[in-house]
């Protein structure tokens, strides 16, 4: 963009050299004229050549104050290392409260559109984390972070797997742990038994896990 600014400045120093110059003649000559058009026509050229290439800078190609492109990390869910429940149980209630000893509730309807509760386990201010008990079915969804998440939204990102992760291994410490595990990764999961329940389905995407089991 430059070059084009600089020819643009000489083709105006140069027209304003030549209108400053005295004039020999009453009347200005028809060669002068067309100069004059001529220079105006390249300087609308170039004018419109800028326009047309001018690319805003996309948000990608920010960088930081100190020149660097601004890396974002992924969220890491080290679950080797987290803690699966101390008992094995299918009861409802034992499993709810391995996601939370507080919550709010409200009225709702399952993932089948069926009259159901929800349990609200996150404050109004935080990403949201609640399980849906419908008379047949239970969800547990919670909000699965992105890279570009500040490390606060993150953290509590990986908290609430942690306790979808505890309240799995309660149902079975090796299959109910390994559904949590895989859907963190990317990786869906279909129907099948975990512990003395049904497994729906199981994924992690577009900004948010959930986990319906069949009671």
């Amino acid at each position: 963009m430059g070059f084009y600014v600089k020819i643009v400045k000489i083709l105006i120093d140069g027209n304003v050299m030549a209108s400053d110059q005295p004039k020999k003649t009453p009347s200005t000559s028809p060669k002068k004229i067309r100069k004059t058009w001529l220079i105006w026509a390249v300087l609308l050229a170039v004018l419109a050549v800028l326009f047309l290439t001018f690319r805003p800078v996309a948000d990608e190609e920010l960088v930081e104050d100190d020149g660097e492109v601004k890396v974002y990390e992924p969220v890491v869910y080290d679950t080797a290392t987290w803690q699966k429940a101390a008992d094995t149980s299918s009861d409802i209630e034992e499993l709810k409260a391995q996601l939370g000893s507080t919550a709010t509730t409200e009225e709702a309807l399952d993932f089948y559109g069926r009259r159901a509760t929800r349990y609200r386990f996150s404050a109004p201010h935080e990403p949201p984390f609640y399980a849906i008990e419908s008379q047949e079915f239970l969800e547990v969804v919670w909000y699965y972070a992105a890279s570009t998440d500040d490390e606060a939204t993150k953290a509590q990102s990986i908290d609430f797997a942690k306790r979808g992760y505890r309240m799995m291994s309660m149902l079975d410490p090796n299959t109910g742990a390994h559904v949590v595990h895989q859907i963190l990764q990317g990786i869906a999961m279909d129907s099948q038994r975990v512990g003395t329940l049904n497994l729906e389905q199981a994924d992690c995407q577009d900004y948010h896990c959930q986990i319906i089991l069949h009671k």
